[in-house]
């Protein structure tokens, strides 16, 4: 018996041993596999997180806040504007919403469904918006004294999640600076004559030196002959080809030619003109050298690759100055239901983003378009045209925005001579910045024709009277 015991226990030993080694073989296995999963897991969490931190499709968005013209206020600090976002104190346009909820890190309740809707309220209220729903219809305010239009690398309001690409302002702005009356005649070349065409644009043409696109509506054409005198209701107009100097001073690229002087000498001097705006490459558009040519519209591309049409008329010919047939020059006569078969033309068949319509309406001394006038600018924005403006006015005449398009019913004198009386002294220009084929903002600058019979830079009370002239209440805040 003790034999046998002796003889079993080193057996057991035996296999004690195997399951130990079974057990810690299926233990270190185990591991192995845990490990492995965890590195998976590990790779898998990496490349998730780098799928993360890559570049989104998303663009930077410039955000703004808008109001009413009519309202002294052109500028806030971006932490009152925070604290008046997050307090639901100001509104946000709904297709902004989120951009900006994310931009002020809150969430405002305060939102409006459309830009109609804010219509009524932009005289007194303050709204959020993006550049994708900015119009021309609500000032966009400065914020911390920096306009997005003027310093765009300084603008704070800026939404740009991470990863996205930074807004390309240069590629996709444009700036067209669109002025009113120009006649290089009488008075004004006689200040030529005597201190030279420099002197005529030497208070103004800083405001012209980076804008893309610059329009001049010139109502004279030049004479070899020409001599300049002062004021005489029987002198016929003309100007001295020396002082077209004055249009490339401000870097002219577009000319109107609905005025009704450019034929005062007849088809040669017009001729002459023509040419030399050709020679110095301006292109033409609201006459021609002949009807079908003073017809034809004027297309432009923008800087992002849109394309922008102008057309012109004139109301009446009132003195013989329109284009007929195939021979005689001079300005595109309006008839309605030629206007709208352009603009048919344009917007549906050539599919043209942006069009500018004008006409030189028969002259009327007062701040109110006449009837007429305001008949023939709502059909022609009702026909197609985004934005009509009036180039006849001597005098500034009243905005309005009918159906949300912007509606300039005359920008007043910008080159000519008269000082006779307050309001054909009084002037404004017009930078409009274009983005995604509409005009986003149109800026005024305001001008008063000085003694010396040359444009100046108005100051803050002749702007402020201009101002309270052309921004009635009635016309700026409807829909």
């Amino acid at each position: 018996m003790k034999a046998i015991l002796f003889t079993n226990r080193p057996l057991n030993t035996h296999r004690l041993c195997i399951y130990l080694l079974l057990f810690f073989s299926a233990g270190a296995f185990a591991c192995q596999t845990s490990q492995g999963e965890t590195k998976e897991k590990t790779a898998k969490d990496t490349a998730q997180t780098s799928q993360l931190n890559k570049p989104t499709n998303e663009a930077a968005t410039p955000l703004f806040v808008v109001t009413g013209y009519s309202r002294e206020l052109v500028n806030i600090s971006q932490d009152s504007l925070a604290q008046l976002y997050c307090a639901g104190k100001v509104y946000v346009l709904a297709p902004a919403k989120a951009k900006a909820d994310r931009f002020f890190k809150c969430t405002n309740g305060k939102t409006l469904p459309n830009l109609k809707s804010f219509a009524k309220l932009a005289k007194n209220a303050l709204m959020v918006t993006d550049i994708d729903h900015l119009i021309a219809q609500y000032k966009a305010l400065e914020v911390n004294g920096v306009s997005f239009f003027e310093t765009p690398d300084k603008y704070a309001l800026i939404d740009q999640p991470e990863g996205s690409q930074p807004f390309n302002y240069a590629k996709k702005v444009t700036k067209f600076t669109l002025t009113g009356v120009t006649a290089i005649t009488r008075n004004t070349g006689l200040a030529a004559d005597a201190k030279g065409p420099d002197f005529l644009t030497e208070k103004v043409k800083s405001h012209f030196q980076n804008s893309d696109f610059v329009h001049i509506s010139n109502e004279v054409s030049f004479d070899p002959k020409c001599v300049y005198i002062k004021y005489d209701p029987r002198y016929k107009f003309c100007t001295k080809e020396r002082d077209f100097k004055a249009l490339i001073d401000l870097n002219t690229d577009i000319v109107e030619l609905t005025g009704n002087h450019n034929k005062d000498f007849g088809a040669t001097p017009y001729k002459l003109t023509y040419d030399w705006y050709k020679k110095n490459g301006m292109k033409t558009f609201g006459g021609g050298l002949n009807e079908q040519q003073a017809n034809t519209p004027l297309i432009i591309d923008l800087k992002d690759g849109r394309k922008m049409a102008f057309i012109g008329y004139n109301q009446a010919c009132p003195i013989g100055e329109c284009a007929q047939g195939t021979t005689k020059s001079g300005a595109n006569r309006y008839n309605r239901e030629k206007a709208r078969k352009l603009l048919y033309d344009l917007k549906q068949n050539k599919k043209i983003d942006l069009v500018f319509a004008s006409v030189q309406f028969t002259e009327v001394d007062s701040y109110k378009p006449h009837s007429k006038q305001i008949k023939i600018s709502y059909d022609l924005l009702d026909f197609g045209a985004d934005v009509v403006y009036g180039s006849q006015a001597h005098q500034v005449q009243e905005i309005e925005f009918y159906k949300g398009k912007p509606l300039f019913h005359g920008l007043g004198n910008f080159l000519f001579d008269q000082i006779h009386r307050v309001g054909v002294r009084r002037g404004y220009f017009l930078h409009h910045y274009i983005y995604g084929g509409k005009v986003i903002q149109s800026v005024p600058i305001y001008t008063w024709i000085s003694n010396e019979r040359r444009p100046v830079i108005a100051t803050k009370a002749q702007a402020d009277a201009i101002k309270k002239l052309i921004f009635p209440d009635r016309l700026i805040y409807k829909w």
